[in-house]
């Protein structure tokens, strides 16, 4: 092992969508694990929507915020490399939020919310999935599923369908019985929703998004999962149910504004949206679905109902033009992960 690894770190605050350019890798001395802590090398690396909120200058929303020079945040799973903890030892593989460095020393008994590291089984899964299906982004879609409180016969439509949560959510609300109706950027995402199993797709980049929608939805829509907001949400209000329901996971096409955006002003739709329709609107976190969720996934994976694709970038340097692809616009479908390196 060589005395020095490669971190990146939060060089400039994001102006709209994240660039490359707000960022900067560094070369740093390799950190040693003090007492009752463990030293992690990382394997993968999620690059999250979720942490755009925290490199936005002033905060707006989310409980973190980097300062200029933080090791970017981001979840990881790694391999235990020293322990001086009596709960790891090296070899174990964890899941954590380590950031964006090839090292990390973890003191497991100062854990936050989340707790600490939580070690993986790789004979269960590949431990990738615990960035994806059996983490956070599968959690968040059976948490939002939940709380849409479906009915089997509903259409259930999911924005940004394509990506690591709406990819497990629309294969979840079929589970429950619902017709799946996925939108999309592109004609190969969407042939990439109908070949996971959604009985529709939309691809909201076409001139006909709106004939499409309606094509793929031809009784309405009952239930929506937001992951976007912006003019795919104004599209799917259009076409909603009485008695809707909404379950607000993410609004991407938000995620560089303040509180104010530029015009038009779309709450009169928003509005007369809710008191046409009955429309029920409620945020969610997803983490609050739990060991349940992460079980009951397991399950359906275990039984062929559900799959996960997965899509890999190589070397940590790669990190900060795969994260910015994530607003900017790419061509994978399912999770996103960067591989950072090989099990020793």
């Amino acid at each position: 092992m060589t005395d020095t690894m490669k971190q990146i770190v939060l060089a400039s605050y994001a102006k709209g969508n994240p660039k490359p350019s707000d960022f900067r890798l560094e070369e740093v001395p390799i950190p040693t694990a003090g007492e009752r802590k463990i030293l992690l090398r990382t394997l993968w690396l999620a690059v999250d929507p979720l942490f755009r909120f925290a490199i936005d200058e002033v905060r707006l929303s989310g409980a973190l915020h980097l300062e200029l020079g933080d090791v970017m945040v981001g979840a990881t799973v790694s391999e235990v490399v020293a322990s001086n903890h009596p709960d790891y030892a090296p070899g174990d593989v964890v899941e954590g939020r380590t950031g964006w460095r090839q090292y990390a020393v973890v003191a497991p008994d100062q854990a936050d919310y989340r707790g600490p590291p939580r070690k993986l089984d790789p004979s269960l899964a590949p431990v990738s999935t615990a960035l994806g299906v059996l983490g956070m982004p599968g959690q968040t879609a059976h948490g939002g599923i939940e709380t849409l409180r479906i009915k089997p016969g509903e259409t259930v439509a999911i924005s940004a369908a394509a990506g690591a949560v709406g990819s497990i959510a629309g294969q979840i609300a079929k589970i429950h019985g619902a017709r799946a109706v996925g939108i999309a950027g592109g004609a190969g995402k969407v042939q990439a929703l109908l070949d996971l199993g959604f009985d529709g797709a939309a691809d909201y980049k076409a001139p006909d998004f709106a004939a499409q929608l309606k094509a793929a939805a031809p009784n309405g829509i009952d239930c929506y999962f937001d992951n976007t907001g912006g003019d795919v949400t104004l599209e799917v209000f259009k076409q909603l149910n009485r008695g809707s329901r909404m379950a607000m996971c993410g609004y991407i096409a938000y995620y560089g504004m303040g509180y104010e955006g530029p015009g038009p002003d779309h709450m009169p739709a928003l509005y007369r949206t809710i008191m046409g329709t009955g429309l029920e609107i409620r945020g969610f976190a997803g983490f609050m679905a739990g060991q349940k969720a992460l079980d009951d996934i397991a399950g359906w994976i275990s039984d062929g109902k559900l799959t996960y694709p997965e899509a890999v970038v190589e070397g940590i340097e790669a990190a900060p033009q795969a994260f910015a692809s994530v607003f900017s616009g790419h061509d994978f479908v399912g999770k996103l992960l960067v591989k950072v390196a090989e099990p020793a």
